[in-house]
């Protein structure tokens, strides 16, 4: 960040007449400003400091009144809050003296005297102030007229100023040589360190500590590798962590590195978090809360995948299709609001069976699926096992009905020519088919299309 410019000797005439034309009326504060004819008026002169920042003339009376008898009680006057901020204590007088010139008519200096003041100035203009202090009124209107490069300066800077802090983005821009940066409030607060004009190192290591928090670590580290060696290096990521998702872009200034740096932080949790509900909803059954379909075929296709890169006992990999037995009868007798009960709750027996890498999905009606990833022949017929018990061992209640259920389940297991689900989802099915002639309750189990195992 360039060294910040030296005012001429203008603006430095300005401060001391100033600082003079207080001293001269013994007030506690003067301001000197230039104000166009649309009544935005750019502070160029204090004393004492800060300089307020710039403000509009509207509701100010400094135009309306007669200052000829001079001071006035400042509370009807409706003093600009930005004037109000750099004073910091009550005003109980003011005094403003027009210094119009072409450019900017609404141009003035403005005395204030704070309230319960425990010392009076003893000063020769003091008993004739207002006829005093006005005979400063042409060489104030010189110096201000001087001072028009300076307004613009200011008023860009301020825009400026409201814009980096009050867009809903965190910024963070580092100079050409990156030793310095400029960091707006939102930045701040999540990096949690002051705003303002800080060290780039301080940033830097605040970035650091803040992408070491992040679920994604691993994949930033690599992602960032190039930008300690690449001068227009630019990307955008999102920095995941346990509380929030914040998109994070990091470019050039201007597409080259030597104008310095700007990094920009976007809070995008809610977004995150509502595109996940989306795929969740997309991926998952309202009644039961299962995989559906889609998403069980997506889940099994890479698990078969996985396996057959796989060896050994990492290859193993099993799948269960199940069919509510008589469901139908279970509708009509008991109602669909009872039916859907069941399988609501079959869903949660089964889960309480199955593992936790295990996926069950509800594939339409009555009919499930349950992927048994790493999961041998002897293995996956056990849980099969398992589920009919489970399911026909205690009866279900819907509506204050006691209502007994049984399931039918085909399972096999991947073989070495199992290319795709199409061969081992042919299998269970033929599997289930079986189960089901053979009295249902019971597990069919094929480890190739010619087998004939029922239990």
């Amino acid at each position: 960040m360039d060294s910040i410019q030296a005012e001429p000797s203008g603006g430095a005439g300005l401060e001391a007449l100033t600082r003079f034309a207080r001293r001269a009326a013994g007030a506690d504060f003067a301001l000197a400003f230039q104000a166009g004819a649309d009544g935005l008026a750019v502070p160029l002169a204090s004393d004492p400091g800060p300089l307020p920042r710039a403000f509009s003339l509207g509701r100010t009376r400094f135009e309306s009144l007669d200052w000829s008898g001079g001071p006035k009680a400042a509370a009807p006057l409706a003093l600009p809050s930005s004037v109000l901020l750099a004073i910091d204590r009550p005003v109980q007088q003011a005094l403003f003296i027009p210094t119009p010139f072409a450019d900017a008519p609404r141009s003035g200096v403005l005395l204030l005297w704070v309230a319960n003041r425990a010392w009076r100035c003893e000063c020769p203009f003091r008993d004739d102030m207002e006829g005093s202090v006005i005979l400063l009124q042409s060489a104030f209107g010189q110096m201000l007229a001087g001072q028009q490069d300076r307004v613009r300066r200011t008023l860009t800077n301020d825009r400026f100023h409201d814009l980096f802090e009050t867009v809903p983005t965190g910024i963070v821009f580092m100079d050409r040589n990156a030793s310095h940066a400029l960091v707006n409030e939102r930045a701040a607060v999540l990096l949690d360190m002051a705003a303002g004009e800080v060290e780039a190192a301080e940033v830097g290591a605040r970035m650091r500590a803040m992408r070491e928090g992040c679920r994604n670590r691993d994949a930033l580290e690599i992602l960032y590798a190039d930008l300690q060696t690449t001068l227009d290096y630019a990307s955008t990521a999102i920095w995941v962590s346990e509380a929030s998702h914040i998109e994070v872009d990091t470019h050039p200034v201007l597409g080259h590195g030597r104008n310095g740096r700007i990094w920009l932080f976007h809070d995008v949790t809610a977004r995150e978090r509502l595109d996940d509900e989306l795929r969740r909803r997309a991926d998952t059954d309202a009644l039961t809360g299962l995989a559906n379909r889609r998403r069980f075929f997506e889940v099994s296709t890479a698990a078969l995948q996985k396996a057959t890169l796989a060896y050994g006992a990492g290859s193993g990999m099993s799948i269960l299709l199940l069919d509510i037995d008589h469901f139908k009868a279970i509708n009509d007798r008991h109602g669909h609001p009872a039916g859907d009960a069941v399988l609501h709750d079959f869903a949660l027996r089964c889960q309480s069976v199955l593992r936790q890498r295990d996926v069950m999905a509800r594939m339409g009606g009555e009919e499930f699926a349950v992927l048994l990833p790493g999961t041998g022949a002897e293995e996956a017929r056990g849980i099969a096992e398992r589920l009919c018990s489970a399911v026909g061992g205690a009866a279900f209640e819907a509506d204050d009905a006691a209502i007994s259920v049984t399931v039918s389940i085909g399972a096999t297991t991947r073989i070495d020519d199992d290319h795709s689900l199409d061969p081992l989802l042919k299998r269970a099915d033929l599997a289930l088919y079986e189960a089901k002639m053979s009295g249902r309750n019971r597990v069919g189990f094929k480890v190739t299309l010619a087998d004939q195992t029922t239990s």
